[in-house]
C-alpha cells in the first residue's frame, strides 16, 4: 500500500512555493514601495492558506517563511534601527466565530473570565517614538518587527506629535501615523492634476510620504498621529491597558479616545456592528478593530507567536464591494493639461451613495486591469471616499467588449496630446485650452488659494463658456460687466455685489496664497511659504537661479527646477506682469507668532458662520498668536469659538464642558 502520492506531492510544493512567493512580492510591494496590489482580505485570505499548507505539509516550510516573519524590511534611504522590544503585527480575522476561539482559548490559559478592551484599527503607517527627559529622540518605523528605519526629521514635521512632554521622563509609546481623508482627498486631485500616480488608499499615503527624503513634503501633507501601547508600562506602576491610555494622553499625547471595555463575546459583536456603520464619520481611516486583553499580568502567560500577541486580536471590516458594467470610458482635461481617463458605469450604491464614475488614473492602469468597454468590474470606495475600479471580471466576458483606445487629441481643444518621457500622464499643451483655463481658475480662486467665494466650479464654467473671462486675470475684469452678471440666471444684484467685493478683497491676499495660487507643480503650500519667506518679492523669485533656489532648506531638486523652470516661460511672467498691474500684493509680510497671554499654547476650534472674518482667518491669527487649531472637539479643546447655525460641534462641546466664545469675545480678548 502506497503511503503518499508523491505526484501529487510534488505539484503540492510547486503550489505551495508559487504562493510563497506571489505573497513575499505582495509584502514588498505593500511595505517596501506602499503599494497594494491586492486588497487586504484578498491578502489575509492568501496568508491563510499559506498556513493551512505549512500545517498540512511541514517538510515544506522554510525558516524566512511570510507566516513567521513581518513583510517589511528597512529601506536603504534611511538609518536602520533595532527595535529594543520588537514591533509585532496583529493576528486578523474577518470572522466573529474566530473571535469567539479567542475568547474561549484566553479563558481556558488564564482560568478567567478576563477584561476586554476594544479599540479602533487605524490603518497607516506603524511608527515608534523614543523619549528621553521628556524630549523626542528618534522615531523609529516597524520595518520587519526587529529593525525599522530611523525617521525622526520626518516625524518631527507632525504637529501632533508632541517633540516636548509635559514630564521630563524616558519612555518609548507606539502608534500609528495617518493621513486625515480630507488631506488624502486633496492630494490625490493635486498629484492627478500633475500627472503623478495617486494614492490607492491614506495608509500608502502615510507610508510614503514619511519615507520622503524631503521633509517639507510631510509639513505640507498635515499627517497625524494616534498613540496605542506604551513600552513596558510596568516601569510606571501602569497595570492595565486602560490606564496606560491614561497616563500617555497627560503626558501630551494624541489617542483615538476610542477604548471600549468589553467584558463578553457578545458586548464585542454589538461594538463591531456600531463601529462598521459608524467609521464612516470618522476623520481617518480605520479597517477593524483591536481586541486586547486588559491586565497586564496575563500577557507573559498568554505569550506571542515569533509574528503576533496572543493577548489581541484584530477584527477587519469587510470593504464594500459591488459589481457593475463599464458602459464607456471618457476622458477629462485638467489644469496643467493632464488627461485622466474615467470610467461611466452603470450606476451602483456603494457606502451609502450611488457611483456612476471611478477615475481611472491612466493608460498605464487601464492596461494593469486589463480593461475594455462592456467588461463587468469590481468597484469599492477608498476610504470610503474615492471610487475606484478594483480589478476585472474577465470570467464575465462575451465577446462584445471593445479596447480602449489611446487619445491622440485633446477632448476639449482637438489639439494634439504629448506624453512626456518618463511620465505616465499623456497631455495637453495648448495653452488656449478651455478645459485647462476652468481648471485653473479653479484652482486660482480655491479656499488655499485667493479663497473668492462665489466663484464656485459651475459659476466658473458659466463665466468660461461666455466668454467673460478669457484668462485668469480676468477674474479681475469681472467689474466691468455687472450688468451683465446680474442678468444670468442665479446671479442678483447681491451676489453679484458680494462676489465683485470678495474679487477686489483678494488682491490683498498674503504673497505665499497667491504663489501658490500660481499652481506650479510639485509647490504647495509649505513650499510656497519657504520661497516667498527667502526672497521676499516677486521680482526677486523670478530672478533667482536653480542654485539659489537648491539653497533654501526644504527645497529639493524637483521642485527647484520647476520653480526656475516656470518663470522662465515668457507668458509666465507676462502673467506676473498682468497681476502687478492689477494690484496684487507681491511682498512678503512677516507673520512671526506674537505672544498672546489668552492664545499662547491654547486649543481652539471654530465652526459655524462669522460676521467679521472667514474661518480660515480664525485659523491664521490663532495661530499667528502663538496658539493651537485643532480638527475636532475633544476634552483637549480649551476653547470652541461659535458663529450663527453652530451645530454638532457645539453640542459635543457643551457636553464635554469645553468652554464657549462667541466672535465678538474671541475679538476682544485677542485684542
Amino acid at each position: 500500500m502506497l503511503l503518499f502520492d508523491f505526484e501529487n506531492l510534488e505539484d503540492k510544493k510547486k503550489e505551495y512555493e508559487k504562493l510563497r512567493q506571489d505573497i513575499e512580492k505582495y509584502n514588498h510591494y505593500y511595505y517596501n514601495l506602499d503599494e497594494s496590489l491586492i486588497t487586504d482580505q484578498e491578502y489575509d485570505m492568501l496568508l491563510k492558506k499559506l498556513e493551512q499548507m505549512e500545517k498540512d505539509f511541514p517538510d515544506f516550510k522554510l525558516d524566512n517563511s511570510p507566516t513567521e516573519i513581518l513583510g517589511g524590511k528597512s529601506s536603504e534611504k534611511f538609518k536602520k534601527v533595532k527595535h529594543k522590544n520588537p514591533m509585532l503585527s496583529l493576528s486578523n480575522t474577518y470572522s466573529m466565530n474566530d473571535l469567539r476561539a479567542f475568547d474561549l482559548r484566553i479563558k481556558k490559559d488564564t482560568g478567567e473570565n478576563v477584561e476586554y478592551i476594544l479599540e479602533l484599527k487605524l490603518d497607516g503607517l506603524s511608527i515608534s517614538l523614543i523619549y528621553e527627559k521628556g524630549k523626542l529622540v528618534k522615531a523609529v518605523t516597524r520595518g520587519d518587527g526587529s529593525i525599522g528605519e530611523d525617521v525622526t526629521e520626518n516625524v518631527s514635521q507632525i504637529f501632533s506629535i508632541p517633540k516636548v512632554l509635559k514630564k521630563e521622563i524616558d519612555l518609548e509609546v507606539r502608534g500609528e501615523i495617518v493621513l486625515p481623508l480630507k488631506e488624502f482627498e486633496r492630494i490625490n486631485l493635486e498629484r492627478e492634476e500633475n500627472g503623478e500616480t495617486v494614492f490607492a488608499n491614506p495608509r500608502n499615503a502615510a507610508a510614503g510620504t514619511i519615507r520622503q527624503l524631503d521633509n517639507t513634503i510631510v509639513k505640507d501633507r498635515n499627517l497625524d498621529c494616534y498613540l496605542y501601547n506604551l513600552v513596558n508600562p510596568e516601569k510606571y506602576g501602569v497595570s492595565t491597558h486602560l490606564e496606560s491610555i491614561d497616563f500617555i494622553e497627560k503626558l501630551g499625547f494624541k489617542t483615538t479616545k476610542v477604548f471600549t471595555k468589553c467584558n463578553f463575546i457578545d458586548d464585542l459583536e454589538k461594538e463591531i456592528e456600531f463601529w462598521d456603520k459608524n467609521r464612516k464619520n470618522l476623520e481617518y481611516e480605520t479597517d477593524g478593530l483591536v481586541i486586547k486583553v486588559n491586565e497586564y499580568k496575563w500577557y507573559n502567560i498568554l505569550g506571542f507567536t515569533s509574528k503576533s500577541p496572543k493577548w489581541a486580536i484584530a477584527y477587519k471590516f469587510k470593504a464594500e464591494q459591488k459589481e457593475t458594467k463599464v458602459l464607456d470610458v471618457s476622458f477629462q482635461v485638467g489644469r496643467t493639461g493632464v488627461i485622466t481617463p474615467v470610467a461611466e458605469l452603470e450606476p451602483v450604491n456603494i457606502s451609502g451613495s450611488v457611483v456612476r464614475r471611478a477615475s481611472l488614473h491612466n493608460m498605464d492602469e487601464i492596461e494593469r486591469l486589463g480593461l475594455k468597454i462592456g467588461d463587468t468590474v469590481l468597484i469599492e470606495k477608498a476610504a470610503e471616499i474615492i471610487p475606484q475600479v478594483v480589478k476585472t471580471i474577465f470570467e464575465k466576458r462575451d465577446g462584445s467588449e471593445k479596447n480602449i483606445e489611446y487619445i491622440k487629441k485633446c477632448p476639449s481643444c482637438n489639439s494634439d496630446v504629448i506624453k512626456e518621457e518618463g511620465q505616465v500622464a499623456i497631455k495637453c499643451k495648448n495653452l488656449n485650452c478651455q478645459e485647462k483655463l476652468k481648471r485653473k481658475i479653479e484652482y486660482f480662486v480655491s479656499r488655499d488659494a485667493l479663497n473668492i467665494q462665489g466663484l464656485g466650479n459651475k459659476i466658473v464654467e458659466k463665466f468660461v463658456d461666455l466668454k467673460l473671462i478669457k484668462s485668469v486675470t480676468d477674474i479681475f475684469s469681472l467689474k466691468d460687466y455687472r450688468e451683465e452678471l446680474m442678468s444670468l440666471d442665479k446671479m442678483g444684484q447681491k451676489s453679484v455685489d458680494n462676489l465683485l467685493n470678495n474679487i477686489e478683497n483678494s488682491k490683498n491676499i498674503s504673497f505665499e496664497k497667491f504663489f501658490y495660487s500660481l499652481g506650479i507643480e510639485f509647490v504647495g503650500k509649505t513650499t510656497s511659504k519657504l520661497v516667498v519667506k527667502h526672497f521676499k518679492t516677486i521680482d526677486k523669485i523670478i530672478d533667482s537661479s536653480h542654485e539659489e533656489l537648491m539653497s533654501i532648506e526644504g527645497v529639493g531638486e524637483k521642485v527647484a527646477s520647476s520653480i526656475y523652470n516656470y518663470f522662465k516661460d515668457t507668458e509666465n511672467i507676462l502673467l506676473i506682469n498682468e497681476f502687478k498691474n492689477i494690484g496684487i500684493n507681491l511682498e512678503y509680510i512677516s507673520d512671526e507668532i506674537v505672544n498672546n497671554d489668552f492664545i499662547t499654547n491654547k486649543k481652539f476650534l471654530a465652526t459655524g458662520k462669522f460676521t467679521n472674518l472667514k474661518r480660515e482667518e480664525v485659523k491664521e491669527l490663532i495661530e499667528k498668536n502663538g496658539g493651537i487649531y485643532l480638527s475636532s472637539v475633544s476634552k483637549n479643546l480649551d476653547y470652541l469659538i461659535v458663529g450663527e447655525k453652530a451645530g454638532s460641534k457645539l453640542e459635543k462641546a457643551n457636553k464635554l464642558g469645553v468652554k464657549i466664545l462667541t466672535e465678538e469675545e474671541f475679538l476682544k480678548l485677542k485684542g
